[in-house]
């Protein structure tokens, strides 16, 4: 009698945890919020690949370029760093990237080799330009500039700067 009982108020018990636990499952806890008139404000954001090597970051205050390991922020550049865009290699190498700078505002755009800075835009905040194409020894560069004041065109091959001519009429 004794076992029928204890048979009885286990078989009780189970179907009142079995209401009660299924009792949090209802359709309404599980809404979905639409994004799509929303803003979303975020210091950062960092795209992995699918080895979790890090491929694009976005953000303010991006971490120091990596000349030799996988991406890693553990280094930040501090509050006199850049902003904006930055794109790595498969190895977490950094090859360029849209950015502005937090101490004078200038806006650059850069594409690098692993070790080098090939290709650079820069644009200042008074309006000088530059644009700056490297050849990866650094030997052969190419400078255009312009400003309100000047413009200039600057060459170098095998480390001898090429003479243009100057203010022409």
């Amino acid at each position: 009698m004794k076992s029928k009982f204890f048979y009885l108020l286990s078989i009780c018990n189970l179907l009142a945890f079995s209401f009660y636990l299924f009792s949090f499952s209802k359709k309404e806890n599980t809404k979905v919020i639409d994004f799509q008139d929303k803003i979303i404000k975020v210091r950062g954001i960092v795209v992995v690949d699918s080895f979790g090597v890090e491929r694009v970051i976005i953000g303010s205050h991006l971490p120091e370029p990596n000349l030799s390991t996988y991406g890693s922020r553990a280094n930040s550049r501090g509050k006199l760093g850049v902003s904006g865009v930055m794109l790595y290699d498969a190895e977490g190498q950094e090859r360029g990237g849209y950015v502005t700078d937090d101490n004078l505002g200038n806006a650059f755009l850069s594409l690098d080799s692993k070790t080098q800075m090939q290709l650079l835009l820069l644009s200042e905040p008074q309006g000088a330009a530059a644009i700056m194409l490297n050849s990866h020894d650094r030997k052969n560069t190419i400078t255009l500039s312009t400003s309100d004041e000047n413009a200039s065109v600057k060459l170098k091959k095998n480390e001898k700067n090429i003479k243009l001519y100057e203010n022409e009429k």
